[in-house]
Formats: C-alpha cells, structure tokens, sequence
C-alpha cells in the first residue's frame, strides 16, 4: 500500500509556490491588447500617409506643406466605446482627449517631444472630438452617428496652406510654448484611418479634401510597406484628374501611372535603365479603372521609397484569404494579376538599377586605382 501513501501525500501537499502565485485571469486583458494594437497601427498608418504624402509630392497636381508629426486625441474614439472601455484605452496608451503627440520625423523641432500636448496651430485652438449625424447611413445598414474629427482637420489645413505662403506654422504647447515647425512639400489633401472606424469595411473619397481608407485594411496591415501602400492608395485619389490624365502618355494604355514614371521622378540616378524597361513593359499592362491605377501608383510609391513594391498584392490576398470587407482596397482577380505584374517588373527595375549603380561604383574605383598606379612625371628643370 505504499504507492497509496504517496498518493495522499501528493493531494495534500501544498501547491507549488510559482502556481500559487499565477496571476488569475483578468478578462480585460484581451480588451487591453484590442486596444493596444488598434492604437499603435493607427498611429502607423498616420506616420506612413505622410512618408508617403512628401515622396509622391512631384505626382500631385495640388501640393500643400505637412507637419512633420501626428497629433492624437481620445476625444476621436467618442461614442464607439462606453465610459468604461475609454478608461481602459487611456490606461494602455497613455492617451486621452487633449491632442498629444504620437510619432515624430526627424524633422520636427527638437524642443518637442512624444507626449507633448499641443493646444493650437497657428494660433488656432485644436477642438477635441466630436460627432456627426449622417442619414445615408442608415441606408447602408450602418450607424447615422459616427466620430467627427473634420474640425481638427480644418485647422490643419488652413495651417499646411499658410506655409504654402510663407507663413511659418506655429504650434502652442500645454505649457505656453511656442515652437516654429519646418514643413515639407507634400501631396495636399489627407488619407486617414481609425481603428474605431463605424463603418469599418467603407473607403470614403471626399473630393481632394480627405480620403479613409477601410478600418479593416489598416487594421491588418502589419510591415511598413503595407502601411505605405494603403496609405499610397488614398494619396492617389488625392492627385487631381488633370494630375491623372497628364500621365497617360502612351496610347492604348489606360494606366495613369505607368512602370518607373515615380521612380524617374523620385530616385536620383533611375533613368539609366528606364528606356530599356518601359519599352518592355509600358504596353503590358492596362487597366481600365480609377482603382485599377491606384493600386499601381501605390507600387511604385513603395518603391521609390525603397520598400517592398509586391506589399499591396501580398495584403489584398490575406485580405481574401480571411474573408476581410475593404470597399474598394480589395482587388478582384484582374486588378491582382496586373498588380503582380507591375510589382515584378518594378522589381526587376530597380534590380537594374542597383546593378548599374554597382558597375558605375566598381569602374570609378578601377579608375582611381589605375590613376594611384601611374608613374610620378617630374617637370624638367
């Protein structure tokens, strides 16, 4: 009966200490990390739509200056979350409804720091959040009210468009300072998202003024190249129709911006291997929609900033694979086939590139060794 013994023994044994010390399963936790990812790839989103607003500046028929930061506020979840959940969101991010500072270029001042609440530009106070009652949602299935940051917008905008004159922009401090922004010329307009988004699956154009991309889309995006080619695809609806139409140089070719144009434009050193590639590729490719060639600038935006120009593609086939709604982002099987095709040759573009830059680099150096192997000459007395 020994092997009984033990079994006693056993149950009334205290339990291990790390077992007693597990920590017990808080059902918020799972609230905590929804909030915590939603928030940072928003904030993403929001750093790569302006990466992406400078680097296309030279595509965009209308231009304005950009901030070199992002600015965010509780006060733009609103009604979408209740009092409780709020508190939750403030807890995890550090967030809440003053307009606080989330992401930096190098480019901003360095008197200023992530955190930082910002009061007013150019004078003007930020409002904090507020909501918008829209009936043709209704009859789309959707909730009339939804989060209204437009207010915040406006002031930006007229901001962005005073640096256009001149005028430097000026932002206000909590704490009464005043700081001088150096701006960039960018695309004008803004694309924007949010992970509390009350239609979630809905790209929205409004003009040249704003375009949203899907909440959904932003939401699974995960590399940085993904965040920039969402972002590149609302810049384009940004880019006037003269802007688009001033592209279509070659006939039969429906494409507005075809193969290597925005790395021509973009990468110093490009148009060494345009000709040759263009000749190959320009007629290969047509597509017959609005959607169709943004998906194709946003390739080459990628590209030309050094990413991955084959990320549009790759995350519009997660997106079918999970079964994601994302309006007009998702790619049927003709918009895909020609985005594949235009990413490898984008890719085979700058393999060239890279090669000739590298043969370029190699003969100056045979160069310079051959000009060190020459014998010194003296001049005659």
């Amino acid at each position: 009966m020994r092997w009984l013994a033990w079994v006693l023994v056993l149950l009334v044994a205290p339990a291990h200490p790390s077992a007693q010390a597990q920590k017990p399963y808080d059902p918020k936790d799972f609230k905590r990390e929804v909030f915590k990812t939603r928030f940072e790839r928003e904030v993403q989103f929001r750093a790569a739509a302006i990466q992406v607003a400078w680097s296309a500046e030279l595509l965009c028929d209308a231009t304005t200056e950009i901030e070199p930061f992002v600015l965010w506020s509780l006060g733009t979840v609103g009604r979408r979350l209740s009092s409780d959940d709020l508190a939750l969101y403030a807890e995890v991010t550090g967030m809440d409804e003053q307009w606080r500072v989330v992401w930096l270029d190098e480019g901003a001042p360095d008197e200023l720091h992530l955190g930082d609440v910002v009061t007013a530009v150019n004078g003007r106070k930020l409002p904090t959040g507020g909501m918008r009652f829209e009936m043709g949602a209704i009859l789309r299935g959707a909730s009339p009210f939804s989060n209204d940051d437009q207010p915040f917008w406006d002031v930006v905008h007229q901001a962005r468009a005073e640096a256009r004159t001149g005028k430097p922009m000026v932002i206000t401090l909590k704490d009464g300072r005043q700081l001088k922004v150096d701006t960039q010329t960018g695309c004008a307009g803004s694309v924007t998202a949010t992970g509390f988004d009350h239609e979630p699956d809905r790209f929205v154009r409004q003009g040249s003024v704003r375009a949203k991309i899907p909440a959904n889309a932003m939401l699974e995006a995960r590399a940085r190249d993904e965040f920039r080619w969402l972002a590149a695809f609302g810049t384009y609806f940004q880019a006037s129709e003269k802007a688009i139409g001033k592209a279509r140089e070659s006939e039969n070719v429906a494409t507005a911006f075809v193969v290597g144009k925005i790395l021509a434009a973009a990468v110093p050193g490009a148009g060494m291997v345009l000709t040759a590639m263009e000749q190959q590729a320009e007629r290969t490719i047509a597509v017959d929609s609005v959607v169709g060639s943004a998906d194709l600038f946003a390739n080459e935006v990628v590209a030309a900033m050094g990413g991955d120009p084959t990320a549009g593609w790759r995350l519009n086939e997660r997106f079918s694979e999970l079964g994601l709604k994302v309006d007009a982002v998702q790619m049927g099987a003709f918009r895909l086939s020609n985005a594949k095709e235009h990413a490898q040759r984008l890719a085979a573009l700058r393999a060239a590139q890279a090669k000739a830059e590298a043969e370029a680099e190699m003969a100056e150096r045979r160069a310079q060794e051959e000009a060190r192997r020459q014998p010194l000459v003296l001049p005659p007395r």
